[in-house]
């Protein structure tokens, strides 16, 4: 088998059927970090600055459920920084899910598999299709308190990544007590 390098940082890729029963050949790829430094850029602009420029929220995220970029309007309605950490985070930690915080992470609870914004992007990275604002009901973690939040979230697919917008949000209402 041929060993598989990035050609951009020379180091080793992991994929199946590669780097076993190494032959002494090596043939070049793109590792998944160097990917998305590169799709971080359109024609010389980085994505950042283009997507500060879409007027609506976006979340841009990877195929492994990681937000790898947010705009500013996504900032100011998340609560969050988005041009570095909690940018490079699973999503649940940009939405401030209060399950993304317990000790197994987002997307690895027993909560997450009913996520309908998870749901959704893997739908929609599955089969290109968009969804067009479904709504999301998130624990959140708001002033040391949970609370549930809605989304209306809407994505599509394009060059790898998919585009989660916010299209509209109810503001964290304090959870109500279960009555027994």
């Amino acid at each position: 088998m041929t060993k598989l390098l990035c050609a951009w940082c020379g180091m080793g890729i992991e994929r199946p059927g590669y780097n076993q029963n190494f032959d002494g050949h090596t043939s070049h790829g793109m590792c998944p970090a160097c990917s998305r430094a590169l799709a971080l850029q359109e024609n010389g602009v980085p994505l950042q600055r283009h997507i500060d420029s879409i007027p609506v929220p976006i979340l841009v995220v990877d195929n492994q459920n990681t937000v790898i970029a947010g705009n500013t309007r996504a900032a100011e309605i998340l609560g969050q920084r988005l041009d570095g950490p909690p940018a490079q985070s699973p999503f649940g930690l940009v939405f401030d899910c209060v399950h993304s915080h317990l000790p197994e992470g987002c997307g690895r609870t027993i909560h997450c598999t009913g996520c309908v914004i998870r749901k959704n992007v893997a739908a929609t990275f599955n089969t290109g299709e968009p969804r067009i604002s479904i709504p999301a009901t998130l624990s959140v973690d708001s002033l040391d308190h949970p609370s549930e939040a809605v989304f209306h979230i809407t994505t599509v697919k394009g060059n790898g990544m998919v585009l989660i917008r916010i299209d509209s949000t109810t503001p964290a209402a304090p959870n109500r007590p279960q009555s027994s």
